[in-house]
């Protein structure tokens, strides 16, 4: 349970001015603070969180959008009005001539009277924070293990430095099995054909390059599945070999840089189709998609995503005859050098009971090649899904107060 050090959103509530302005055939006309907000008659009854409508025990929606009346609307205007100065109750036909009765507050109406207040509500409005190496260095990423596990404010601050930077570093873990326990405090484990929990260790006949010896180059995991993990762990049980730095680097900045200075670029990098595979140990998956993914859903049109992982990535399954192939290459190059240039990277040998934890679908991961003969490299690591760290940091977030970015 969360302490009580947080302070709820209800604290942070405020009085807002509430007034009908209108009716018209579909819309209600209310204004909030000033300004004028229709909302659809549909969307309004749609949106009704009466007992009748929401089951309160399981909060699912008891009926469709397409079982409201597309011609809905109250009887009369004595039929929609203010309550209390803070709500707006509207009172519907229903087809057996009874009354149906709807609430609306303030607050409500004012989370749904703008894309940007419903992103807020979300809290999508926490924009990550582009880094270069320079930036980066600048940041004490660093959290205790019993801060992580034990402590309400330790877990805010980790969930926050994913949600800024998308990486952090959990240090003082001890255990074969720990990365598990890690894991499980943001979520469920994604087992995976890996595991539920995989090794990275230099083996003889590797099914992965991630379990050799080699130089492993910028990537992401698993981009050949429908839907790749969002976090990945790697816990650091031996490190005791010459070489096999890790580095990391930020495809937001990158994709932020290229979509500032050359909009044809990222154009393309959004739409044009890559192709991922894994063929090997009588595996075959197989996915295509677009370097840069946008939430185009949102205002601001934030990026949501990136997809980028040359050792997977397969044969282009599409017409490279097109004068567009050689567009997306001369892209897929500017974004190459960017994420390349040692000045957007950050580097670091990983110590032993180290555990890095990184989002996996924005962050890079890479090693350098290390001396297998001259000591061990024992990495342990799982994955969980996006879905699971944005729950847990809507949770955390909506007990902060307002004031805090």
């Amino acid at each position: 349970m969360l302490t009580s050090t947080f302070r709820t959103i209800k604290s942070q509530i405020r009085f807002i001015h509430l007034q009908v302005k209108s009716l018209t055939n579909t819309h209600a006309i209310v204004n909030l603070d000033g300004k004028d907000i229709a909302y659809d008659w549909i969307f309004l009854r749609d949106s009704c969180q009466c007992s009748n409508c929401i089951d309160q025990s399981t909060r699912q929606k008891l009926h469709s959008t397409t079982d409201i009346p597309f011609d809905i609307k109250p009887k009369k205007e004595a039929d929609v009005k203010i309550i209390d100065n803070q709500t707006l109750e509207i009172l519907w036909p229903e087809n057996n001539q009874q009354i149906h009765r709807s609430l609306y507050s303030s607050q409500w109406l004012q989370t749904y009277s703008t894309l940007n207040n419903i992103q807020r509500a979300r809290y999508n409005n926490d924009p990550p924070k582009l880094w270069t190496r320079k930036d980066i260095e600048k940041v004490n990423l660093q959290i205790d293990v019993d801060e992580y596990l034990h402590s309400d404010q330790g877990f805010y601050k980790t969930l926050k430095h994913l949600n800024d930077y998308g990486l952090v570093f959990i240090n003082n873990v001890h255990g074969e099995f720990a990365v598990e326990q890690l894991t499980q405090r943001i979520g469920d484990i994604r087992q995976t054909f890996y595991g539920r929990s995989w090794d990275v260790r230099s083996v003889e006949n590797a099914i992965n390059v991630a379990y050799t010896s080699q130089s492993l180059g910028l990537h992401m995991d698993l981009l050949y599945f429908e839907a790749p993990p969002g976090l990945q762990f790697l816990h650091v049980l031996k490190n005791t070999v010459q070489g096999g730095a890790s580095f990391y680097a930020d495809t937001f900045r990158a994709a932020e840089y290229i979509r500032q200075n050359d909009p044809q670029a990222f154009r393309i990098l959004c739409s044009f189709p890559v192709t991922y595979h894994y063929r090997n140990i009588n595996r075959h998956y197989h996915f295509t998609r677009s370097t840069i993914v946008l939430n185009r859903f949102l205002e601001n049109q934030l990026i949501d995503h990136i997809n980028y992982s040359p050792p997977f990535q397969a044969p282009f399954e599409c017409d490279t005859s097109r004068k567009d192939f050689r567009e997306f290459l001369r892209a897929l190059k500017i974004f190459r050098d960017l994420i390349e240039n040692q000045e957007n990277q950050f580097e670091l040998l990983l110590q032993e009971h180290q555990c890095v934890i990184f989002h996996n679908r924005r962050v890079l991961h890479a090693r350098r090649q290390f001396d297998s003969t001259s000591g061990q490299r024992w990495l342990k690591g799982c994955y969980t899904d996006l879905d699971n760290f944005k729950d847990r940091w809507r949770i955390l977030r909506e007990k902060q107060p307002s004031t805090t970015n």
